[in-house]
This record gives C-alpha cells, sequence and structure tokens, in this order.
C-alpha cells in the first residue's frame, strides 16, 4: 500500500515565529483548558491559536503530534472540538492518533453541551468561516471570495465574491450567494482545478485590506463600485467593515509568487505606468535604495499626485534584456547548496507618454526622457534595475538610469559604441537563425539600444547633423513613425541642408503615424496629424512650387478620399513640367480616383498611360488586371496579374486575384499552382494559406486543408479569409 504523502506546510518568517511561541506555551494553555466548562470557555483559551491561518494552525498541530506529552494530546482535542475548519479538525485528528500510537491520550476531556429532551433549533447568525484571493495582483486584479457560515447548525454558507480592480475600476463586481456549505467546498475544489491561477487563504482583516485599495482606486479614478456593491452595502458593512473579529493580516500581497526576475522587473514599469502605485511599493525590496524611509500610503499619495498632472498613458515596451547580477564573493553556509542566484539585472527599453511636470523630479524612479515627441508626450527610456530574492521572491532592490549615464560619457566614446554596437548588429543579421523570432528580438533590442546611443550624442553635440539624420534612418528601419518625426522635426528646425527632402520626409512620416491601427482609437490624434501632414506640404509648397510637391499632396487628400482636392492637386502638378517618372505617378493617381467614381473606361485610359510611363511599377500593373476584371476581360486581367508578380513576388494581391480567376474558370489545378508559387514567396502569409485551404478543399483533399487552415489560424485568427475559409469547411462537413 502507498503511503499517502504529508503535506508540507509553507510558512512566512512571521508565522515561523508565532508558531515558535504558541509550542512554546502549550503546557500552559492546556493547564487553563482544564477550567474550561463548554464550547465558549475553549475558545477563549484557544484564542490565540484559533485566530492564526488555517496552514498555521494545521502546522502548529503536526508540531504538536512530535510532543511526548499528554498536554499536546489537550491542545489537540481541544483544537478537533472546536476548530471551524475541517482541515485543521482532520490534521488534529491525525496528530491524535500519532499520539495515541506512541501510547499518549489525552487526560483532558471536553465538557457535554446539556441538552433539553426535545430540542428546539434555533438559526445561528453568521460567523465568519474562510476566506479565498487569486494570487494575480500583479495582473492589477484579483478574485476575492469570503465566506460565512450561518443557519442551523451552521450548515448553509453566504459567499461574497469581488473582482476587484486597482487600475481603474475598483470593485468592479459583487457576487452574493447562499449555498450549502457542501456545495460551497465542491465549488472551492472545482474551481482550482478550472482556473488557470491559483487561490490561496485569506483572512478577513485581508479581504477588507483589499476591499478597500480597490475603493480608493474608484475614489481616485472619480468612478462608483459596483452598483451590487452598493445594492449590499448594508450587509458588507455588518460583515466586514464593523466586524469585530476579523483576524491578522499577515501583509501577504497575493501576487503570483513564481515570478523570475524579467517579470518582475516589467510588472513594476507596467505597474508604475497604469498608476497601480500600491504594486509598485510592494514589488520592491525591504531595503530598496527608492524608498527612502517611506510609507506603503505615502509612497502611493505622492505618485498619485504626480499622475493627476503628468498623466501617464500608453506604456510600449522596445526591448527587455535580463543579466546576472555580479553575486557576493563573500562565502555563506547556504551559497554552498542555493543553486539558485540571488540577483538579477533586468534592462527595459520602454516609451511612455507623460505631460511635463515639477513633480517628477521628486520622484527617485522616474528616469530621463532620452527622446521627447512634442506632438504626443512620448517619452523614451533605458532603464536598469537590479532585483533581490526576498522569501524566495524577486523584489526590486535599485533602478539604475541608462539613459542619462550614456549622456554623461566622453563624445568619443559614444561614437566608439556606435559603431561597435551595428558591426555587431549587422554580423547578426547575417547569421542564419535556428529562431527567427529570437533573432528579430535581438536585432530590435540592438537598433533602440543604438538609438539611445544617438540621443546622447545629439544632445551633446547639437550642432551636428550627422547623429540626427542617422537616428531618423534607425528608426524609420525600425518601423517607428513617432520616434522618426522627433529627429527630423529637429532637422526641418535647425538645419537648412537637405531641408525639402526632410520636410517631404517629415509630412509623409505624419501620415504614416496617422494611419497607424494605434492611433485609431485616440479621439482626434489621426485628425491632428493629418493636419501637420498637409501643413507641412503646404509650407513646402510655399518654399518651392513644383509637380511632386503637388502630387504628395494629392496623395494625402486621397488618402483621405478628399477625390475633388486630391484631382485639383493632380492637375496643377501635371502643369508644373512633372519628371516621367512624376507624369507616371499622375496617370496612376487618376486611375486610382475614376475607379472609385465607377468610372472604368476613364480608369482604364489613364493606367494605361501610366505603364507606358512607367512601366516596372507592379501596382500599376496590379490596378490594370483589377480594371480589365471588373470589365470582364479575364484573359487580359490574368495576363497582367502575371506581369505584376514578375516585378513584385512579394505582393500576395495579384496572386489572391489570378486564383479567383481560376476558380472561376473551373481551372483549380491552375488555382493551386498559382497559390502555391505564392506560398513560395510568401511562406508566412495567412491569406494565402486560407485561400490555399479553400481549394485544396474544393480539390477534396481534406487533411491538407485543414493543416493549411491551422497554420493560418496559427499567424492571424481574426483575418477575414482566415474566419471565411473555417466556416467553409465546417459548413460542409456538417452537410456530410
Amino acid at each position: 500500500m502507498v503511503r499517502k504523502k504529508e503535506t508540507a506546510f509553507s510558512l512566512t518568517d512571521e508565522e515561523q515565529q508565532q508558531q515558535q511561541h504558541l509550542l512554546t506555551h502549550y503546557h500552559t494553555l492546556a493547564e487553563s483548558l482544564r477550567e474550561s466548562t463548554d464550547a465558549s470557555s475553549i475558545e477563549h483559551v484557544l484564542q490565540e491559536l484559533l485566530q492564526c491561518t488555517p496552514e498555521l494552525q494545521q502546522a502548529i498541530a503536526k508540531e504538536l503530534s512530535k510532543e511526548q506529552h499528554s498536554d499536546a494530546a489537550d491542545i489537540l482535542l481541544a483544537l478537533h472540538s472546536v476548530s471551524p475548519n475541517k482541515e485543521v479538525r482532520k490534521e488534529a485528528r491525525r496528530a491524535l492518533l500519532r499520539l495515541e500510537t506512541a501510547s499518549i491520550k489525552p487526560q483532558w476531556q471536553a465538557p457535554q453541551a446539556r441538552t433539553s429532551v426535545v430540542e428546539i433549533k434555533t438559526a445561528n447568525p453568521p460567523r465568519f468561516w474562510r476566506g479565498q484571493v487569486s494570487q494575480t495582483r500583479e495582473q492589477g486584479e484579483v478574485v476575492l471570495s469570503l465566506y460565512w457560515e450561518q443557519g442551523y447548525d451552521y450548515t448553509e454558507v453566504r459567499s461574497i465574491t469581488f473582482i476587484l480592480d486597482f487600475w481603474r475600476d475598483g470593485v468592479r463586481e459583487l457576487i452574493l450567494e447562499t449555498h450549502s456549505k457542501r456545495r460551497v467546498l465542491e465549488s472551492i475544489e472545482e474551481r482550482q482545478v478550472t482556473t488557470s491561477h491559483a487561490f490561496v487563504e485569506c483572512t478577513l482583516a485581508e479581504g477588507k485590506r483589499l476591499i478597500e485599495e480597490a475603493l480608493a482606486t474608484n475614489t481616485w479614478r472619480g468612478n462608483q463600485p459596483a452598483a451590487e456593491y452598493r445594492h449590499h452595502s448594508n450587509t458588507l458593512n455588518t460583515l466586514i467593515f464593523q466586524a469585530q473579529d476579523i483576524g491578522r493580516d499577515r501583509g501577504l500581497t497575493f501576487m503570483y509568487p513564481e515570478m523570475d526576475a524579467q517579470e518582475t522587473a516589467i510588472n513594476f514599469v507596467g505597474a508604475w505606468s497604469i498608476g497601480d502605485y500600491g504594486l509598485t511599493y510592494d514589488l520592491l525590496s525591504r531595503d530598496s535604495t527608492l524608498l527612502k524611509d517611506i510609507t506603503r500610503t505615502e509612497w502611493i499619495e505622492q505618485h498619485r499626485r504626480w499622475s493627476d498632472e503628468a498623466r501617464p498613458a500608453r506604456l510600449m515596451l522596445t526591448f527587455v534584456q535580463e543579466h546576472e547580477a555580479p553575486q557576493s564573493t563573500l562565502w555563506l553556509p547556504s551559497s554552498a547548496t542555493s543553486s539558485q542566484p540571488k540577483r538579477a539585472e533586468v534592462e527595459i527599453g520602454w516609451s511612455l507618454e507623460l505631460s511635463e511636470t515639477m513633480l517628477s523630479g521628486a520622484l527617485a524612479e522616474m528616469p530621463l526622457g532620452t527622446a521627447i515627441n512634442k506632438e504626443t508626450g512620448r517619452h523614451w527610456f533605458w532603464s536598469k534595475y537590479t532585483l533581490v530574492r526576498e522569501n524566495n521572491e524577486w523584489r526590486v532592490q535599485r533602478f539604475h538610469d541608462e539613459g542619462a549615464r550614456l549622456q554623461g560619457l566622453p563624445i568619443t566614446e559614444i561614437q566608439q559604441q556606435i559603431t561597435r554596437r551595428e558591426e555587431e548588429v549587422e554580423a547578426k543579421a547575417k547569421q542564419p537563425a535556428e529562431d527567427m523570432q529570437s533573432l528579430l528580438d535581438e536585432l530590435t533590442r540592438g537598433f533602440y539600444q543604438i538609438l539611445h546611443y544617438y540621443d546622447a550624442l545629439i544632445a551633446l553635440v547639437p550642432l551636428d547633423r550627422q547623429p540626427c539624420e542617422a537616428a531618423t534612418g534607425r528608426a524609420m528601419a525600425l518601423g517607428n513613425p513617432e520616434r522618426a518625426m522627433v529627429y527630423l522635426q529637429r532637422l526641418t528646425e535647425r538645419f537648412p541642408e537637405r531641408l525639402e527632402f526632410n520636410m517631404r520626409s517629415l509630412a509623409g512620416t505624419y501620415a504614416t503615424y496617422a494611419f497607424n491601427e494605434a492611433v485609431a482609437n485616440i479621439p482626434g490624434r489621426r485628425e491632428h496629424f493629418l493636419e501637420l501632414a498637409e501643413a507641412t506640404l503646404r509650407d513646402l509648397l510655399e518654399l518651392h512650387n513644383d509637380a511632386l510637391n503637388h502630387l504628395l499632396l494629392a496623395e494625402l487628400y486621397s488618402s483621405q478620399e478628399r477625390n475633388e482636392e486630391a484631382e485639383e492637386e493632380l492637375h496643377q502638378a501635371e502643369a508644373l513640367n512633372p519628371t516621367t517618372d512624376e507624369q507616371g505617378s499622375i496617370e496612376a493617381n487618376l486611375g486610382a480616383l475614376a475607379m472609385r467614381r465607377e468610372q472604368m473606361a476613364t480608369a482604364l485610359a489613364h493606367f494605361e498611360r501610366a505603364s507606358k510611363l512607367v512601366p516596372n511599377h507592379p501596382g500599376i500593373w496590379f490596378n490594370l488586371g483589377f480594371v480589365h476584371r471588373l470589365l470582364g476581360h479575364m484573359e487580359t486581367a490574368a495576363s497582367h496579374y502575371k506581369h505584376a508578380i514578375e516585378l513584385e513576388p512579394q505582393d500576395i494581391r495579384p496572386y489572391s486575384e489570378l486564383t479567383a480567376i481560376n476558380m472561376n474558370q473551373q481551372d483549380q489545378q491552375e488555382a493551386r499552382r498559382v497559390v502555391e508559387a505564392g506560398l513560395a514567396a510568401n511562406p508566412d502569409s495567412a491569406h494565402l494559406l486560407a485561400l490555399h485551404a479553400s481549394v485544396l478543399h474544393v480539390l477534396g483533399e481534406e487533411r491538407a486543408a485543414q493543416r493549411q487552415l491551422e497554420q493560418a489560424e496559427r499567424l492571424d485568427p481574426t483575418l477575414e479569409i482566415v474566419q471565411a475559409t473555417r466556416q467553409q469547411l465546417e459548413l460542409e462537413k456538417k452537410r456530410k
């Protein structure tokens, strides 16, 4: 028979001290027990023990089973008699059995309650039974469940479950239910199995503290707690806020205990940026240099005052890199057996939109923004955090401002670092990669770190144009128009060289940022940057009234569907002696406007003229094919699509169009060849993978179709063609 594994109880340092205190005085407790006359007096004697957490009570019971004295058996019998917690009673019973095997039995007997001949059952008032909270505090949210026993024989349980949000919503949700104790125990066990995060026991005092912190969030954010909370406020006051016996608050944070150093540092930056300053305080080590003898309440109040003025928003991480910090060279007895590092360093490149405020100077952890976008308020930072282990959990001990450190380096050293790091990045880019994503992350980190070095160089040699131009190129290569415009604005404002080129680049960068998906949900921002783009191009036309500048303004208007204004700018460009390439672009844009107006014959004429002027432009050939397809000229359309593919194999549009033509003509094998050629050139295209799955499905190759569709879903499950193909396959399966 396999022996049941004994439970190991994980206690905090404070709980271990409390355990030692109670074990030292258990003989005194046993002596007091012998004077008890009823359950109430037993509870009074064991009051200090019963106020401990269930885990600590079980640990004490286990330790008492090792004491070779009848006083220990007396305490265990009393604990078994009056404890409201089932697990504690079971552990006390097990401990009694262990002592009994050593011929040690209780010398004290629990007093028997007198009962009348006819027992009259009365409903008992609620008494707190237990609490549970999810270990998700690092996510800015916890689920808190508090339980009270009530009813006849305390067989009924009233549960109140809170969803507490410490970022913005405060008390977001409240659910109040009453069930049998058996049903509640079943639901607790079921939740532990079905949820992805663990729930741990908490006292009423700890639950009260979490609720009050969430309510403080409601007050600060200016919103009300959930309607159910307000509806049951009297009940909550009675059971929680006005309760007398609420147990001890152990100061537990209820964060996920297995966070690594990198996750801890990221959560610190995230909480700091989003306004969860209670969490940032809890993520600091006890000896953190950031505390400066400030209490948790003072820390939260100070940072909320700063936040009200700075209005931090829209955190973005650019890179994260972890290093093992240098360990102490002093040998300690524990170091021989511990394989885990005690210190770590995590570097984080990040950015945040901020308003300038004098209060920033009062925050010890406030880094220097090495680049600042004056339009969005975004600041870019490079921070390094030293972390240490406390109670086997990572905590932030020190903050280092890498961005500020770079600006204190000699100019020659910064230049050498830029050269060395650029050579390293270029060498890595040429190496074959087993893990492409890891390589991309490494290259991105290298490029962003180089940008911070350029920021330092720009600050130290403000009259040198070259660092600004180099930084512009790096930012554009990273696909970061918001950062690129910082350098382009500086170039246009301070350097007359290449002014037209830089103004055109700045206008294009404004427009690119305006149509960025991240901007769509920010009220007024897209309109603001489109206005900036237009104003820059207008300024450029005053500087030089030529065809190219009118063409760029026309394209900006066209992107906003300001068709008449776009057409007017195109005709003005025509009148200013455009180059052959510029005239080709004018014709292509006029063709696009005609298509938008459904004037297909006019569009066709413009695109044909454009194809003769700039024959190597794949987009023109695609548009020619598209117009011919709409006019029903399928062979001509197919010919133009094939030519577009020859010019630009990475454009998936002509493959998709050509496949559709072949499928409509019932030439499934040719459709298959086309889409497979597209996948050979674009293996990570979710669109082409879904299209391939659809063709394979029509050809009856169901397993291959499923494989291709599953791969497409992994790449982009939200893509319309991916979802449509899934519906197509599922519908066909039901029909069979």
